[in-house]
């Protein structure tokens, strides 16, 4: 890949870089220094009682440790970035400021909620409150059983049906789910990702039972596997048949459906469990090339699938080496995108990104610092030029969280938008010394880390080998002695720690749900039509054998059919199993 080149060298140029090098010496030996000498401080130093006489820390490094930080950023140290070809303009190559022109001048964020637990009444009250309050966008959240697709009374699920999300076993529970919510209203879609083409079938199958042209039904699928053996531990197959069925997925959607979003890569769970910065965006990209380049083997080209696409990112705590890692990330896909697919196309080169704030970063500790912390991960995405943020709320460290702190979560940055007028122009941080140089070295750094695993052998071979969970491991085993040693403070944590909790309401599910689902779960097996469900089963099982002996053929059909016969999820995924055995994750020490 091309090295980043200087601007035009002149007289002119060498000539200033020379005066402010010796301005910025002068100004080492003389204030600073003066400023850092023993004694009593000058009084045009002087200032409230929280003046110290030395700085608090030997070295300042960013928030996930990339980069080391200097007291003063200037020319000098983006003297190498070429303003029109590193920076430009929004919506021009590399797309370092944005994929669109005039950015949020022209944009309303919408009220989107990611939400569900229990049974699906349980559920169906908490988006009906979310659609009246004016959501029109909604992720359903899953619980575990459902995310691995186990039915509600397989053993393992037991204590697990409904806790962390909505429990579904056939297309019934997602009809209920939501029901008095007109679907054609809606963008809606869940973030299950071993079970992509499940999910795909029973929005499908749902439209059918309503009578509603699935194309007038706005569908978001996450439909990435690649997540779970890098976070949760929900994957069900290994790597290289999750792939293929999560292609199938985009195959079918992009040739049949287009109006739904068929996959994108989250690289949340990597950030969260330890990677850097650096390590979020080369891991990411190299993620979401596999993934590009998988539907490219079964047919459907860049133009039809990148623009349906995303790199679903963190928004950590730093808020400038994270709005540099926004800006870092879009260039470097633009690079690497058009060496690879020898294209200029717009549409294949500027990578939508979207946000979902640092979880990770919110305490049980004192909850209602989270507000604050939350905005600043919302700040950093907004001046990263996110095109779209999920929000979660101050209390998710404790419980699922309440209908009043969703909505206060998602009214965040309607304030910042709003109020505060943070999208008034275009990439408003761009030109900074500190920023544009921040996003110099990310960028370099992610290149690194996006060859080591391309030279590894590609994504798959990293999960397999471990590679992946081993670099994340090294990261939180660092964060973890920083917050231990008091190195890196955590408000509530390690810093001002109060003796004594502070009360929060926080959600209760519904302790009924569990018993409730298992016995719907035993009247839709006796319901319906057993003949046509094992007919359906076993055509199922008979594509997925053509499928693993080698032959190319989209599961998506025969897994409608499952779904529409009322075969359940515990089923048709025992089928799966079956025929593709089972996954056992490497062991990484």
């Amino acid at each position: 890949m091309e090295k980043r080149k200087n601007d035009i060298e002149s007289p002119y140029k060498q000539a200033f870089e020379e005066r402010l090098q010796a301005k910025v010496n002068e100004w080492e030996e003389g204030v600073v220094k003066e400023r850092l000498s023993s004694g009593e401080r000058k009084t045009r130093y002087l200032t409230y009682s929280g003046g110290l006489d030395k700085e608090t820390k030997e070295k300042f490094t960013s928030g996930s440790g990339d980069c080391i930080i200097k007291r003063v950023y200037t020319p000098l140290d983006i003297s190498d970035t070429n303003q029109i070809e590193d920076i430009g303009l929004p919506a021009e190559y590399p797309y370092t400021r944005g994929r669109d022109p005039i950015g949020y001048r022209a944009f309303r964020w919408p009220l989107a909620f990611y939400s569900g637990y229990g049974s699906s009444e349980s559920a169906n009250q908490r988006y009906r409150e979310l659609y009246a309050a004016g959501a029109k966008e909604m992720a359903m959240a899953l619980d575990l059983p459902t995310q691995i697709g186990l039915d509600s009374d397989h053993p393992s699920a037991e204590g697990e049906v409904g806790k962390v999300g909505l429990a579904i076993d056939t297309v019934a529970d997602l009809e209920r789910a939501l029901e008095g919510i007109p679907l054609a209203a809606l963008h809606i879609g869940t973030t299950g990702n071993c079970i992509g083409p499940w999910m795909l079938a029973l929005y499908y199958v749902l439209c059918e039972k309503k009578g509603v042209d699935p194309s007038k039904v706005g569908v978001l699928l996450q439909n990435d596997p690649f997540k779970e053996y890098t976070g949760r531990g929900t994957y069900i197959f290994n790597p290289r048949v999750a792939v293929d069925l999560a292609s199938d997925v985009v195959e079918y959607i992009c040739k049949n459906i287009p109006q739904w979003q068929p996959q994108f890569y989250c690289t949340t769970p990597m950030r969260w469990g330890g990677c850097s910065a650096s390590q979020e965006i080369g891991f990411g990209i190299a993620n979401l090339m596999c993934y590009v380049e998988a539907a490219r083997e079964k047919g459907v080209i860049p133009e039809d699938f990148v623009p349906r696409t995303n790199l679903h990112m963190s928004s950590d705590s730093d808020l400038f080496e994270e709005v540099a890692k926004f800006r870092a990330a879009r260039r470097l896909w633009a690079k690497i995108a058009r060496e690879r697919f020898k294209t200029e196309d717009p549409r294949i080169l500027a990578l939508r990104l979207t946000v979902f704030t640092a979880a990770n970063k919110l305490t049980a500790q004192e909850p209602l610092n989270n507000t604050i912390r939350t905005t600043i991960h919302v700040l950093a995405a907004i001046l990263g030029g996110a095109d779209n943020i999920h929000v979660p709320a101050h209390d998710e460290a404790l419980a699922l969280p309440t209908f009043e702190s969703t909505r206060l979560a998602n009214l965040t940055k309607h304030i910042l938008h709003d109020e505060c007028f943070i999208g008034a122009t275009v990439d408003p941080l761009g030109g900074s010394y500190y920023v544009e140089s921040l996003t110099n070295q990310l960028e370099e750094k992610a290149l690194h880390w996006y060859d080591q695993v391309e030279m590894g052998g590609g994504p798959q071979l990293a999960i397999e080998q471990g590679y992946y969970l081993r670099e994340m491991a090294k990261g939180q085993y660092q964060y973890q002695k920083e917050v231990e040693r008091g190195e890196r403070q955590v408000i509530g944590v390690n810093t001002f720690v109060l003796d004594k909790k502070i009360p929060i309401n926080i959600f209760k599910g519904d302790p009924e749900g569990e018993r409730k689902q298992i016995e719907r779960l035993k009247k839709a097996r006796s319901d319906r039509d057993d003949h046509k469900v094992k007919a359906s089963l076993a055509n199922l099982r008979k594509a997925a054998e053509m499928k693993s002996s080698g032959k190319h053929l989209n599961i998506v059909p025969a897994m409608i059919e499952a779904v529409r016969n009322n075969a359940t999820e515990g089923e048709i995924f025992a089928v799966l199993h079956d025929v593709y055995g089972e996954y056992t994750p490497p062991a990484i020490f």
